[in-house]
């Protein structure tokens, strides 16, 4: 059980400073401003939203209004899945960490893009910016390590006979994750809590007025639209499929960043409890880049294999990832910090199915495959 489970805490200090974050942001600063680059309102940026956007609406609006046959539509869910995911992995999670523009009010408009998507803007922000982006790889802190029991994902989290099959069924839970975020919500919404441990900010009109309209709006294009057009079967099956794919593709995605056999899962102690780490480098420790030379995959992805600078930079438009990447390991270099980083998507998978089934074979059994620091 993992101590926070037992000693809940809302907050978790970070108790050592080594000036690497001081050092990386004001190299980073240096960079930008001697190559006259940005970090937000990047062109490029606002051509990529065009894109996606317009792919999302194009391949919505041949299942609608097409006439195509029913298979012919189904793989075309399997397109617009694609697009859902890839406006949630650029513009909404670019904009809900203020890194698209300079003006707040963009990015707050283009937060409003996680509504569209199904996802509460205001849930994503506490689950996403507070307890992942601080909390990486915390058990009972961090909520992308939480899978109800149906997963093991941390060497802290309590252990079941069902895990050791885990690197498996994982694709089949992962799939689930677009499902899981509708539930939480609307956990969130009526008990102010996703579980015991993931207590929400008190939500104010606006933000319940936003959560019903986006939710509103997703049911509508999802279901009410489809329903006046085609089956109520196919629309059924179409829904699923979609929510099945977006849920796959996001966690894929995020967990092969930080559920890898070179990640480090530390456990707060002393008393009170706290994290003897500088929290840059703690982000660096539980973090690991994947496939940065694909840039087929980079676009799609929103940046996210560049992950390690992304925790580090969140602030910054992950088209600037590929240029920082060398200061980032360079300064980790010198401050004597492991940088890991997989060099293509293959190698990647495999060391999360490596770690995946660590995990799974329990405390007895485990491994310096993944190790627990």
């Amino acid at each position: 059980m993992p101590i926070l489970k037992e000693h809940p805490v809302k907050a978790l200090p970070f108790t050592e400073q080594r000036g690497f974050r001081k050092t990386l942001n004001e190299r980073v600063a240096a960079y930008l401003q001697n190559h006259n680059l940005p970090a937000r309102d990047v062109p490029v940026m606002y051509v990529k939203t065009i894109i996606v956007l317009a792919w999302w609406l194009i391949a919505y609006l041949a299942i609608m209004l097409a006439g195509l046959p029913p298979l012919v539509n189904l793989a075309l869910c399997i397109v617009w899945a694609f697009s859902i995911a890839a406006i949630g992995f650029s513009i909404m999670h670019d904009a809900n960490h203020g890194a698209y523009s300079n003006d707040p009010r963009v990015n707050k408009l283009l937060s409003f893009s996680a509504e569209f998507l199904g996802i509460s803007g205001f849930r994503w922000r506490t689950k996403h910016n507070v307890w992942h982006h601080t909390y990486t790889n915390i058990a009972g802190l961090d909520d992308d390590v939480e899978t109800y029991g149906t997963m093991r994902l941390s060497p802290h989290e309590p252990w079941k006979p069902i895990h050791r099959f885990q690197h498996w069924y994982f694709p089949l839970v992962y799939s689930f994750i677009g499902f899981d975020f509708i539930i939480r919500d609307f956990l969130m919404i009526f008990t102010g809590k996703s579980d015991a441990h993931h207590v929400y900010p008190k939500m104010g009109r606006n933000d319940k007025l936003v959560f019903w309209a986006g939710k509103a709006f997703f049911f509508t294009i999802m279901l009410g639209l489809p329903l006046l057009v085609h089956p109520w079967w196919h629309v059924a099956i179409g829904f699923v499929v979609v929510v099945l794919t977006v849920g796959l593709l996001t966690g894929l995605v995020f967990q092969l960043a930080h559920i890898m056999e070179a990640a480090d899962f530390p456990e707060p102690a002393g008393d009170p409890l706290h994290i003897a780490n500088e929290w840059a480098i703690h982000e660096v420790q539980t973090t690991v880049n994947f496939a940065p030379h694909n840039r087929i995959l980079n676009w799609y992805i929103g940046g996210l294999n560049y992950q390690i600078e992304h925790h580090l930079l969140p602030h910054i438009c992950h088209l600037n990832y590929p240029a920082l990447a060398p200061i980032v390991r360079r300064t980790c270099e010198e401050f004597g910090i492991a940088y890991h980083s997989h060099p293509t998507w293959r190698q990647a998978f495999a060391s999360h199915w490596r770690a995946l089934r660590e995990l799974g074979r329990g405390p007895a059994a485990m491994t310096s495959a993944v190790p627990a620091r």
